[in-house]
């Protein structure tokens, strides 16, 4: 059994340029006075830029706490957008689970925390799933998967969205905004 973290947004997307960022971006503007958390996992290892500090590193992960306010990369955004601490991750996907439980000693319980993520949750059970998807662009094989498990999904052009980011609310757990 996975175990359940309600106050976890955990989205996905389509694809790149899906909006995933944007919408998450958004979400940090509308709660950054309960000092949330942002979380970007890629599968891609890169060279670290400028303003990342290693936390954790393992064969197969490495945990990074983005300090840099002034790039483009999403962990930088994350910060310039009203995340409390932005966490960056580079893990191959057969880690994620090793990845999750690196970054469990900087996570509160009752903190909003953020994840952009394809693949966490074969691993943790978030509050909220939530998947955007742009029909503008090509999608990745796992979409319609995605699609099928996911507690959310929002259409987006890669800036607005349907429904919009302030329809989701934070009080200890992230829940929808009742209609």
């Amino acid at each position: 059994m996975k175990p359940n973290w309600a106050n976890i947004l955990l989205i996905a997307g389509s694809g790149q340029n899906a909006g995933k960022t944007s919408f998450l971006c958004q979400l940090l503007e509308q709660h950054k006075e309960k000092q949330p958390i942002a979380v970007k996992l890629s599968h891609h290892f890169h060279e670290p830029t400028p303003g990342l500090i290693l936390l954790a590193e393992e064969p197969g992960l490495q945990l990074f706490e983005e300090t840099n306010r002034t790039t483009n990369k999403d962990s930088s955004l994350y910060l310039q957008h009203g995340a409390y601490r932005s966490f960056y991750i580079q893990c191959k996907d057969e880690y994620l689970q090793q990845a999750f439980i690196s970054l469990l000693p900087y996570l509160e319980a009752d903190q909003p925390i953020l994840i952009e993520s394809a693949g966490l949750h074969h691993v943790i059970d978030a509050g909220l799933f939530v998947f955007v998807i742009n029909n503008n662009i090509a999608t990745k094989p796992a979409t319609e998967i995605n699609r099928k498990i996911a507690d959310l999904i929002i259409t987006s052009d890669g800036k607005q969205f349907s429904p919009a980011p302030d329809q989701l609310i934070f009080d200890k757990a992230w829940k929808k905004r009742q209609a």
